[in-house]
């Protein structure tokens, strides 16, 4: 009988380590989802390309919007807040790289959308 005993206070020992593991982990897990929503919060969602992308900081800068900033400081400071429908957070250099890839239809989004911009000012 005592023998019977033994094992079972062992057995619950063993059920309460991993019991209190669980709650450690289930801690941990609703911190880590915390941290993920609080980085899809702090990204701004954008529909363009980055190659569209490149075009916006390279007028933004060449229009003298930003004139103590240089195109790559103002990209440290952009790119990896931003998000499209299939990256979240671009980095410097993709978004460089992505000066070759402008094309003719780049340059007509970018257009529309800043002409768009010019018309809803106007109607302020």
């Amino acid at each position: 009988m005592e023998e019977i005993r033994e094992k079972y206070d062992y057995a619950v020992s063993l059920l309460q380590c991993i019991h209190a593991e669980l709650k450690l982990l289930y801690v941990h897990s609703k911190q880590d989802n915390k941290e993920n929503k609080e980085v899809a919060l702090s990204q701004v969602h954008v529909p363009f390309k980055g190659s569209e992308l490149y075009l916006l900081h390279k007028a933004f800068i060449d229009s003298g919007g930003a004139p103590a900033e240089t195109y790559k400081s103002l990209l440290e400071k952009t790119a990896s807040q931003l998000a499209n429908k299939n990256q979240k957070g671009f980095s410097v250099e993709s978004l460089q790289k992505n000066s070759d890839k402008v094309d003719y239809e780049s340059r007509e989004n970018i257009k529309r959308f800043l002409q768009k911009m010019i018309r809803n000012i106007d109607s302020y």
